[in-house]
């Protein structure tokens, strides 16, 4: 067997095993608008193409028919690919967004990293579906006392803040009607941004094309920012939009 025939046969699997981690990352764990990696995101990325190419080549340049120690070198490099293969789809795995959690007047996306699970008491708040992140609203304590302790441990004590604590969540559906008092009429998005009003006018024409029926919230995630698009009448997120949210 020459060398391009022994590197094409190394090729070929791994290209089959990163076509199907590339399908469940951009369909299952970083599905639109969801695709801002972040640093250690994009780190992963890197490693896994660079292990998924560099296998092969490494394999060219070790293979000579009949070498001594041939299958050892062999072994070395598919263990060492798949080692690196393995930590960079692990990193996506826990960086993926878990939670978008309203609070105030926006969304915020968070992985699994920016919570510590240990306070996560309730098993419905890890029960996220198979595609996207699980919706989530902040309350914001409704006692002056409450509300003065929460501050505290905000600014003194170094505690996070509400959108980090589970404590305060419940799900989206329990407090859709505070978020969507604290939305914003899609008309006025498409006013602030005359480069987007197309895909505006598409998202509108999709949901039964009258604007007066959608309003929007800003949503924050790693390394940018969109628009979730709610419906006026029940508060339900309903699409989302990569327009700049914050209008004045």
């Amino acid at each position: 067997m020459s060398k391009s025939r022994a590197a094409f046969n190394h090729l070929v699997p791994i290209m089959l095993v990163m076509a199907v981690i590339a399908s469940v990352v951009v369909f299952a764990w970083y599905p639109y608008p969801f695709w801002h990696f972040g640093k250690s995101g994009k780190f992963a990325l890197s490693l896994i193409l660079a292990a998924g190419f560099a296998g092969p080549a490494l394999t060219w340049v070790v293979y000579r028919k009949g070498k001594r120690g041939l299958r050892f070198d062999l072994w070395v490099i598919a263990i060492v690919q798949l080692a690196a293969i393995t930590w960079g789809t692990l990193s996506l795995y826990q960086n993926r967004p878990f939670w978008m959690v309203h609070t105030v007047d926006r969304f915020e996306v968070l992985s699994m990293r920016n919570i510590d699970l240990a306070w996560v008491k309730d098993p419905k708040f890890l029960d996220k579906p198979f595609a996207g992140p699980l919706l989530l609203f902040a309350k914001m304590p409704a006692d002056p006392v409450g509300y003065q302790k929460l501050l505290r441990e905000i600014m003194f004590e170094g505690m996070p803040d509400l959108q980090f604590r589970p404590e305060f969540w419940s799900l989206y559906s329990e407090g859709k009607e505070v978020a969507l008092q604290k939305s914003r009429p899609l008309v006025s998005l498409r006013d602030a941004r005359p480069d987007s009003r197309e895909a505006i006018d598409k998202v509108v024409k999709n949901h039964g094309g009258d604007i007066s029926f959608l309003r929007f919230v800003p949503a924050l995630q790693k390394d940018g920012q969109f628009s979730a698009i709610l419906d006026a009448q029940s508060g339900d997120v309903i699409d989302t939009l990569m327009v700049d949210p914050w209008v004045d």
